[in-house]
């Protein structure tokens, strides 16, 4: 019996990529120049997605020729919804049907596209056939692991790169490029020719070189203001402005890292820990990780919890809740229109960089 291989999912990059090396492992290298494989171009701007359909079941019907076997690569196709409509055109029906049965003993099929529901009727045939299928989405950023899922991906690009990357560095790409892959491989490919020589990639690296996303500023304006660093915070306003980030979306980062700030005290607290260095997280004995497995310090890289501390220690108690007022009032005066917009800003981060007296 043949073999059938489905990839599918939202992460447009990852679906591509592993599509183009399962060919290349199905077909060798040279897929074009071998007359065993064929390729049906699923995202041709020149063909309507029946025609492409009708051109993907001619060739699975085609025997090999002058060949043993024969290799049908349906390539990035963009409308698996056509297979679910409730009158489906004659030859949507005719492909499922030949995907669904046994296939010939020398017809080897590769399909691939974005967004196959298989909660539809097409995906669930496909699953019930008990066909390869493998789905590749881009990670939700409300998966509890979504941050510790990001870092494991930078790590895994970086080995393959032959460079490792430093915690912080790590923790500041998994939160200011977006669930892209492909964005990410190439980010982390320019570091890695930025670095040169250097085994390691550094958070220093990483805000030399990386994209000036909104996000990648505002995770370095958050930081320049927990670092009480009045200048750097200024220039960076300056740019979250001029690409017109909305206040709102500044202040909501300013409360989300006060109210982790709090939640890291809290996390140390139930540790029984004044002051961390760089082996604290190292060192800490197995019986109190056994004592406390959802402290969110403990899932963290070890030195990324020691920097995580090492931050939070930079604030008061006391001062963390002052500035959560601060954030809080500031963001009043912005909604209700309450004074120049740039003025409140500039305000706020001379309020919140200031130490209680």
């Amino acid at each position: 019996m043949g073999k059938l291989y489905v990839i599918t999912g939202d992460d447009e990059f990852a679906v591509k990529e592993r599509s183009r090396a399962l060919a290349i492992e199905l077909g060798g290298e040279a897929l074009e120049e071998n007359p065993a494989v064929e390729i049906i171009p699923g995202d041709s701007d020149s063909l309507k997605p029946d025609e492409i359909a009708r051109r993907f079941l001619e060739a699975m019907r085609t025997p090999p020729f002058l060949c043993a076997s024969k290799l049908v690569w349906l390539r990035h196709f963009l409308n698996f919804d056509v297979f679910n409509a409730k009158d489906p055109v004659p030859v949507y029906t005719e492909v499922q049907s030949l995907l669904t049965a046994p296939l010939s003993e020398e017809l080897t099929v590769l399909a691939d596209g974005f967004n196959l529901d298989m909660r539809k009727q097409f995906g669930k045939a496909l699953k019930s056939a008990k066909i390869e299928i493998e789905v590749l989405n881009l990670p939700k950023t409300n998966d509890r692991r979504y941050a510790e899922d990001r870092r494991m991906s930078i790590r895994a690009v970086c080995q393959e790169l032959g460079k490792g990357i430093e915690g912080n560095a790590a923790a500041y790409l998994a939160e200011t490029l977006s669930g892209d892959s492909g964005l990410l491989r190439n980010e982390l490919e320019k570091l890695a020719c930025y670095v040169g020589e250097a085994p390691c990639i550094t958070l220093a690296d990483c805000q030399a070189v990386c994209s000036r996303t909104p996000e990648t500023v505002s995770w370095e304006f958050t930081g320049a203001i927990t670092a009480r660093n009045i200048p750097a915070a200024m220039r960076l306003l300056d740019v979250l402005l001029s690409q017109g980030e909305p206040e709102m979306r500044l202040m909501a980062a300013l409360s989300g890292e006060f109210q982790k700030q709090i939640q890291t005290k809290l996390a140390m607290q139930q540790l029984n820990l004044t002051r961390v260095n760089a082996r604290t997280f190292d060192s800490l004995p197995q019986e109190l990780r056994d004592r406390y497995p959802n402290n969110p310090l403990l899932k963290l890289h070890p030195f990324r919890a020691f920097k995580v501390c090492e931050g939070a220690a930079n604030f008061t108690d006391a001062e963390l809740v002052r500035n959560l007022e601060l954030v809080r009032n500031a963001n009043r005066s912005l909604v209700s229109g309450g004074g120049d917009r740039r003025i409140v800003l500039e305000q706020l981060i001379l309020k919140l960089t200031a130490r209680s007296q």
